[in-house]
């Protein structure tokens, strides 16, 4: 059973997840539909936002309703249900008379992706001081996520990342990559320096 800080997440990973921009979940942690709250980050000690593993699930049924008005009693309907429920079973809703929204097909494998996200990045991800100055890592290696991700963006597969580590498993390389995506490296780009290529 995952503790409340360890079932959090930030809003970019909670974006990345749920396949939305990072600013629909931020609106609707505005509306006071899905709570936020600052606090520190699980392998920093920077704070940062984070909403309940929920906000998945719920940035995806509101991205699969697109183009249908919902009042905030609605959305705050949905959330509610969402949150309720204890299982991954989410079934029907029941918005208004005669209108219900089967909540399975919209959720169901994203809640599944969050929750083994949401273990893999527990169980393989680590940060310690002494290894890389405290860049996030794969535990037991000094792998970075960032350089997985680096590895995935240069061409290469999660199976020849695999193939190449057979003692780290599909699922760490999978969480470092969302880690990774959620959580870029701060400050200017190698790149957005040319007056180095001059020299």
């Amino acid at each position: 059973m995952t503790t409340q800080v360890l079932a959090d997440l930030t809003i970019k990973e909670a974006a990345h997840l749920a396949g939305v921009a990072a600013r629909r979940i931020e609106k609707d942690c505005e509306e006071g539909i899905v709570p936020r709250r600052k606090t520190k980050l699980w392998m920093r000690e920077t704070l940062a936002a984070h909403v309940p593993m929920h906000a998945v699930a719920y940035a995806c049924a509101m991205r699969s309703l697109d183009g249908i008005k919902m009042e905030k009693k609605s959305k705050r309907l949905v959330w509610r249900f969402l949150r309720s429920s204890k299982q991954a079973n989410f079934g029907c809703l029941e918005l208004s008379p005669g209108l219900m929204l089967n909540l399975d097909p919209l959720v169901t494998e994203v809640w599944d992706r969050t929750r083994g996200y949401l273990e893999a990045r527990h169980e393989h991800l680590a940060v310690d001081p002494e290894i890389l100055g405290g860049e996030p890592i794969l535990k037991g290696t000094r792998i970075t996520c960032q350089s997985i991700l680096g590895r995935i963006e240069g061409g290469e597969t999660l199976e020849e990342l695999v193939e190449d580590y057979p003692e780290i498993s599909r699922k760490a390389f999978e969480a470092a990559l969302v880690y990774a995506k959620a959580h870029p490296p701060r400050g200017r780009p190698s790149a957005g320096k040319p007056w180095r290529k001059a020299a």
